[in-house]
């Protein structure tokens, strides 16, 4: 397991110190606005958990949320889930890795940053590992007998935050699909994402 730094609330714009790369490393291109860009990759999830409902509720044909448990469920899909998120992250680097987790507040962000590099599938599955937060709860919501309202009302938000957030990570990994080589090796920096052989 990589050695994983908990920084608490940091300023979103914090330069961190770079690891060098190799003076023939290429820069992933990615938008320079990566929220704003990421947006529509957080379409199909979306679409996906609002057709869990809607089939859940005209199966059932009854209102199938126990409103009273709501805000628990944006408990568990904001303020848990959000640095959550990050370690999902920060798990899947290599043992020798150092890996800086933390929250902006003011933006109500969270963040893991690590100059390591890692292979391509590797950075892959560290990208894609904090869609577990969305799917374990839609998925629980899904198999949930209906007349279990509190269940189904607590997993339901963290299940679109969950799916949702890793918009931008889904951007990366199609960046990553289309422009860096199987063996290539991806290292981040302030600067951005880049690889090498």
């Amino acid at each position: 397991m990589p050695k994983i730094i908990w920084e608490g609330n940091q300023d979103w714009n914090r330069n961190f110190k770079d690891k060098q790369l190799p003076a023939h490393a290429n820069k992933i291109s990615r938008p320079d606005n990566i929220i704003k860009s990421s947006l529509p990759y957080g379409i199909l999830p979306m679409l996906i958990c609002f057709s869990a409902v809607i089939i859940k509720k005209n199966i059932s044909n009854e209102f199938i949320f126990n409103l009273w448990f709501m805000p628990l469920g944006f408990i568990i899909g904001f303020i848990i889930a959000l640095p959550m998120h990050e370690y999902l992250h920060a798990i899947f680097y290599p043992k020798n890795a150092t890996v800086f987790v933390g929250v902006c507040l003011k933006r109500i962000a969270a963040y893991a940053v690590s100059f390591y590099p890692i292979s391509r599938k590797r950075f892959i599955i560290m990208s894609l590992a904090p869609m577990l937060l969305g799917v374990i709860p839609l998925l629980i919501f899904i198999f949930c007998p209906v007349h279990h309202k509190p269940l189904l009302t607590v997993c339901i938000i963290p299940s679109f935050m969950g799916l949702i957030s890793p918009s931008p990570d889904y951007m990366d990994v199609f960046a990553v699909l289309r422009q860096v080589p199987k063996n290539a090796k991806i290292q981040a920096s302030n600067e951005g994402l880049f690889w090498y052989n």
